[in-house]
């Protein structure tokens, strides 16, 4: 079976996931509040336990 269009550019995007496309987690606002908190000083594990996400993705957010 070939893969559409869509599919190629959902496996190239999500490639952590086997290339199925999931919706994110983390809305692009919900992203800048997370990386003012970190930028003042909160701590990711408390960021990612009210956000519902792993601290190793809060920490992904400060260094990009």
């Amino acid at each position: 079976m070939m893969a559409s269009d869509q599919q190629r550019a959902w496996n190239r995007r999500r490639p952590d996931h086997g290339g199925v496309w999931q919706p994110r987690k983390l809305t692009t606002a919900q992203r800048a509040e997370i990386t003012r908190r970190l930028a003042a000083g909160e701590r990711a594990v408390d960021l990612a336990a009210e956000y519902g996400v792993t601290a190793s993705r809060i920490r992904q957010l400060r260094s990009q």
